[in-house]
């Protein structure tokens, strides 16, 4: 009778514990999760965030999912399925008092950027690796290895992330991305005080921060450019088309001919000013493109300089201590 009670228990603490697995993952595809995932993150001063995308056959990464949690709960959000679940997201990001925790975030950070999604502030356990002597393109697996000292599946990671329904193998993949990110940021943080780097740290994730958006204003220059040299090519072929047909038009016509004539002139110069309106448009955004530019360049500069002033001042204490200016109170200098 004991053996039997103790199996039957065994099996039902099991089953608890599945059910209370799969509780703590919600695929976000109602209201009522909505109102859910508010809630939850409503007070919460962190949130850790991973993104899935196709970007094979693209020029711009196509967002496929985002996966959000706080190392408890795990909130999916399918985006190729409910584009205007963005904004949920969007909403819960734009505060600047959530830390967004990621690793290896330049993707995903240029996919927010696209989005108008904010991202700041943010920690990227990736970097913050670098600066604990591993490697600093370090991948997610080794370093949920080397933290958290767990192996996880990667075997997803080049999956077609576009491909529906998403299986459950798919779903345990995506709560794994984000299962660890606050125990390793936990980690990173206590060795980074200890060491005194969390200053670097934090300059260095402004400084990449700073080059995401000075490349994709370099790359909108780059497509801005090239329309402007389509638009004054096709300014020129018009204009030269209406030439054509004021130099036809010298010649004796009918009055229906020159009524054509007329209207194809008409239509001409309404081409030649719609591209002259939007080459105007364009340049002008090619000029706030490169005033942007300017600006991050000038805070990158900044941050550049703060760091050498820190470096010199670091190196100045050594030196005095070295030079024995720190000495114990009771000893008497030679």
């Amino acid at each position: 009778m004991y053996e039997f009670y103790k199996l039957s228990f065994k099996i039902i603490a099991s089953i608890y514990k599945k059910t209370k697995k799969q509780d703590n993952i919600m695929i976000i595809n109602n209201q009522k999760k909505i109102d859910l995932f508010k809630k939850y993150f409503v007070k919460k001063n962190f949130v850790c965030v991973d993104t899935e995308f196709e970007r094979k056959k693209t020029y711009y990464s196509q967002l496929s999912i985002i996966t959000i949690s706080d190392g408890r709960k795990f909130f999916i959000f399918d985006i190729l399925q409910y584009p205007s679940h963005i904004k949920i997201v969007k909403d819960l990001l734009k505060s600047k008092k959530k830390l967004k925790i990621v690793h290896g975030g330049s993707q995903d950070i240029e996919i927010f950027i696209n989005h108008k999604i904010n991202i700041e502030p943010f920690f990227d356990t990736q970097i913050a690796a670098g600066f604990l002597g591993l490697d600093k393109n370090i991948s997610y697996a080794n370093t949920v290895n080397k933290f958290c000292k767990k192996k996880i599946d990667k075997s997803h990671q080049n999956t077609n992330w576009l491909k529906r329904p998403i299986t459950k193998s798919q779903i345990n993949y995506l709560k794994k991305d984000v299962l660890y990110l606050k125990k390793i940021h936990t980690l990173q943080i206590k060795t980074l005080k200890k060491f005194k780097k969390l200053d670097f740290v934090k300059e260095e994730f402004n400084l990449f921060l700073k080059n995401i958006k000075k490349n994709k204003l370099l790359n909108n220059l780059s497509t801005l450019n090239d329309e402007k040299k389509r638009l004054d090519f096709v300014r020129k072929t018009l204009n030269e088309m209406l030439d054509q047909n004021f130099i036809n038009s010298s010649n004796e016509i009918s009055g229906s001919d020159l009524k054509v004539r007329a209207s194809y002139a008409q239509n001409l110069i309404n081409k030649i000013e719609v591209s002259r309106n939007r080459a105007t448009h364009v340049l002008g955004e090619i000029n706030n493109n490169l005033a942007e530019i300017g600006k991050i360049e000038k805070q990158k500069q900044k941050i550049r300089e703060k760091k050498k002033l820190t470096d010199l001042k670091k190196e100045k204490l050594l030196d005095m201590k070295k030079d024995n200016y720190f000495r114990p109170k009771n000893q008497v200098p030679f």
